[in-house]
């Protein structure tokens, strides 16, 4: 008989576990293998440019026409992109409102005078600041806004070349993402000895102070993500469209049951399709349209856990955000959770290419890995409610509106 492999969350919460323990038993010494976490950290950062390059142009390029989406697929699509931004906005609300993080007394390496927070500049500099004037330039810089438009144009791009000449290009990115995803998956293979020595070194600097520090963060999560589902998937679609906020928490059970099991949207995907047409009789063209590409672009779990551990980073480093860069990291959150999906890990790695984006250090998104398991159930549930919750939506909106039969 086989014996069953364990899988890379698994050895990651274990190392965690044991990490903690040689922290909290040995105390200051532990930091001294901290460094070996930060090479794993290193070895991480090094790979965000190729992954969001590579993800971003072929989830864009997949598209072989941009016309065939036509009025369903911008309705959706800006709803999805909508909810995503309240979701950012929810998250950062918490930490903001409570000042959480304000009692940890965390100083990233270097200190604190060490991180640029980076602020949303006036809106002429911020448009300037998007465009680079040299693609390899902003790569080896790491540039996150940079390489995210210059992403979007060349997969718009493909987009517009002629079928013969698209077909060779697009395949070629999509060698290179599944190289990536080689990396990554190389890259998580070490991540238990990582996450080890990190969490030795911290609990060894912080004590018990670090599961407080969680603590509060998962409560300032789940506390987002309810107000998320409760505001923006049923008072919304109770406004919009008369759906009751009662019924849809009901009848979405399935998709709930699903997400929260399982912790993977794609997974989740035929649960979504066949609970909208079967519970909230959607229409077969719609469930079909809006599910996929929902499970694709809507990543609104994901931009709450955003708002929520990068707010309470800044707070725990004496450097609360000001509503310029608040807003930086809100429309950073939106592009990159937006980006598509299919990153192992895709929520914690979104997390720390966001932190990137805009300066932030990545020590405490690496202690929300150790426990990512717990974050990743909220991530799911939510990114899942929201993407049948816009179908639902669209799908009465549509019937309501323009009076045509959708089979």
């Amino acid at each position: 008989m086989e014996k069953k492999k364990m899988s890379d969350v698994t050895k990651m919460v274990i190392a965690m576990v044991l990490g903690s323990i040689v922290g909290l038993v040995v105390g200051e010494p532990a930091t001294q293998i901290g460094f070996i976490g930060d090479m794993w950290l290193n070895l991480m950062k090094m790979f965000l440019v190729p992954i969001v390059v590579c993800m971003l142009v072929k989830g864009i390029s997949s598209m072989d026409d941009p016309k065939t989406l036509g009025r369903l697929g911008v309705r959706f699509t800006v709803f999805y992109l909508f909810t995503t931004a309240c979701a950012a906005l929810i998250g950062a609300g918490m930490p903001l409102i409570f000042n959480l993080g304000s009692g940890f007394q965390y100083t990233p390496a270097g200190g604190a005078g060490a991180v640029q927070i980076k602020a949303m500049p006036s809106i002429q500099k911020f448009f300037l600041s998007m465009f680079s004037t040299n693609m390899f330039g902003t790569f080896s810089k790491g540039d996150m806004m940079q390489v995210l438009v210059i992403s979007c144009f060349i997969g718009v791009a493909i987009v517009l070349l002629p079928a013969e000449k698209r077909e060779p290009v697009r395949q070629w990115f999509f060698s290179m993402a599944d190289l990536v995803m080689s990396l990554i998956n190389i890259a998580m293979k070490l991540a238990p000895y990582g996450v080890f020595c990190l969490m030795a070194s911290t609990m060894g600097k912080h004590g018990m102070g670090v599961l407080l520090t969680i603590a509060q963060i998962l409560g300032a999560f789940y506390a987002a993500c309810l107000i998320q589902v409760v505001v923006i998937y049923c008072v919304i679609p109770f406004l919009a469209a008369q759906i009751s906020p009662l019924s849809f928490l009901k009848k979405s059970f399935p998709v709930t049951a699903a997400a929260i099991s399982t912790c993977s949207s794609n997974a989740v995907l035929p649960v979504s399709v066949e609970t909208a047409k079967k519970n909230f009789n959607v229409s077969d063209v719609v469930a079909s349209l809006g599910v996929p590409l929902g499970a694709t672009v809507n990543k609104d779990g994901v931009a709450v856990l955003c708002g929520v551990v990068l707010i309470f980073s800044a707070n725990a480093m004496g450097m609360p955000l000001s509503i310029a860069q608040i807003a930086n990291l809100i429309f950073a959150t939106v592009l990159v959770t937006s980006a598509g999906s299919g990153v192992p890990g895709g929520g914690l790695m979104n997390l720390m290419i966001v932190a990137t984006a805009i300066g932030m250090p990545l020590d405490i998104v690496v202690m929300v890995g150790g426990f990512y398991r717990f974050f990743d159930m909220g991530t799911t549930t939510v990114n899942c409610l929201g993407t049948l919750s816009g179908t639902v939506l669209i799908d009465r909106l549509e019937k309501k509106f323009n009076k045509v039969s959708l089979v």
